[in-house]
């Protein structure tokens, strides 16, 4: 029997309450053309706020902390960790793609087939890149394993001139959200998606800058300068200068921040609108609200279900085991911490999941990160050091926008959720295992060049 062909496409920063749902308010066509003929999985969790443990979650079905990616410092993935591509290979699937330029460097993804992978700057797929790609899809040796790795959503945000329209939709992220959806229609064309199983996630979410108010769209910060000199200082700037850079950076950041609570000073803002407008990524303080976390998971596949919805939770270390019993792989990952969705497709009643999260560290400042557990009903996460610190817990049922803490009256749950962690075995590695120096510096100048700190 021919194996299908796979493609998956990860499309950074994109939240699940804009990919799909009565708050995504982009023309999204083509993106709904396959909800309707695919499965949507409406709660599905990343195990990280950051690209690098996102495809570590994907790829080997395995929380990050496990895979080496993150231990103290940036590292490489354990090479004793077998990946999908591992299985793969076995399975003699051939490999193309086309990622950013650090996916290079991580130890995580195989050889590709293809020209021209990694990309080093901001490419968006007005960029060339969609064209490219579509050009790539009458060469490939079937079967063929295909991994796209969209940064049209990626900070700061570069829109089109020709989508630049109130038609897309009322905020700069809606309309990047349309030409997104432009570029998949016109790739997928070129696809024999009878042949192909299709895949359709995020590696995290983000933060929106931008409000609506009154139906009218307010961008708190107009000045995206910051933003977009980042990463070109990222590139040029000598190592010996990195100290000054990240002292002028942390006080610019303290600049902005002020700046932007003037702007709302006037405004009648919703906690969650206080929390979006007010995020910048140098903050020490970080957390996991479903905005970060949150993602869309969307398969697509001839011999499945269409127009379903599966409401049960999902996870992003689901996705490699769900491939591999999909195109009906001999192959498995085994002793991970994802499973199949297989029965979720086939509407079996399955026993309450729970979803390991954790924060990205920054490269340059010690921050003072959390870990957390999410359900479908619940979002749990502290302090990763000190469980009594910085605890908080929300009812997603009742509480979408999460901003009713009720860790202090719900103890009961604060403890079923402790009891997750200490499930799963949660360390950090970060006194029992050092990174390799060498490794976590390449890694680091990537991020860096990518405008990180």
């Amino acid at each position: 029997m021919k194996q299908k062909n796979i493609f998956i496409i990860i499309l950074d920063s994109i939240r699940a309450d804009k990919f799909f749902g009565e708050n995504s308010a982009s023309k999204i066509p083509n993106i709904e053309r396959l909800i309707e003929n695919g499965i949507y999985f409406e709660n599905t969790t990343s195990p990280s706020d950051g690209t690098l443990l996102g495809w570590a979650g994907i790829f080997t079905g395995h929380y990050p902390f496990r895979t080496g990616i993150s231990l103290g410092g940036f590292s490489k993935i354990n090479k004793n960790i077998p990946t999908l591509f591992d299985l793969l290979k076995k399975e003699e699937y051939n490999f193309y793609g086309h990622l950013p330029e650090v996916a290079s460097k991580i130890g995580l993804f195989p050889k590709f087939e293809n020209k021209n992978i990694f990309f080093n700057k901001y490419t968006n797929f007005e960029d060339g890149l969609g064209e490219e790609i579509i050009s790539e899809f009458s060469d490939l040796k079937s079967p063929w394993c295909y991994i796209l790795h969209s940064y049209d959503m990626h900070f700061p945000i570069k829109l089109a001139e020709k989508f630049d329209q109130e038609k897309y939709g009322k905020t700069k992220y809606e309309r990047v959200m349309a030409s997104i959806d432009y570029w998949l229609g016109k790739i997928l064309d070129s696809v024999n998606l009878d042949e192909t199983l299709l895949i359709i996630t995020s590696d995290h979410g983000t933060h929106i800058n931008e409000l609506l108010i009154d139906d009218e769209s307010l961008d708190i910060e107009k000045d995206q300068m910051l933003n977009s000199v980042a990463p070109k200082i990222g590139k040029i700037i000598p190592d010996k200068l990195l100290p000054l850079k990240s002292k002028v950076f942390f006080a610019l950041e303290k600049k902005r921040k002020k700046q932007k609570e003037k702007n709302i000073s006037n405004l009648n803002l919703k906690p969650h609108q206080v929390r979006q407008v007010m995020f910048q990524r140098g903050d020490l303080d970080k957390f996991l609200y479903d905005e970060n976390v949150h993602v869309p998971l969307l398969i697509v596949d001839s011999k499945l279900p269409k127009n379903t919805r599966v409401r049960t939770l999902a996870r992003s270390v689901d996705i490699s085991p769900t491939v591999l019993d999909i195109i009906d792989s001999k192959h498995k990952l085994e002793k991970i911490d994802g499973n199949t969705l297989i029965p979720e497709i086939n509407g079996d009643e399955v026993d309450e999941k729970f979803g390991f999260i954790e924060n990205t560290p920054l490269i340059q400042k010690k921050a003072n990160l959390v870990i957390g557990i999410r359900t479908k009903k619940w979002k749990y996460f502290r302090d990763r050091e000190d469980p009594s610190q910085r605890v908080y817990l929300f009812n997603l049922e009742i509480d979408g926008f999460e901003e009713n803490n009720i860790a202090n009256s719900r103890p009961d749950i604060v403890e079923k959720m402790e009891k997750y962690i200490s499930k799963i075995n949660y360390e950090t590695r970060s006194e029992s295992v050092i990174p390799d120096k060498k490794e976590s510096k390449i890694i680091k100048d990537e991020l860096r060049k990518l405008g990180y700190d």
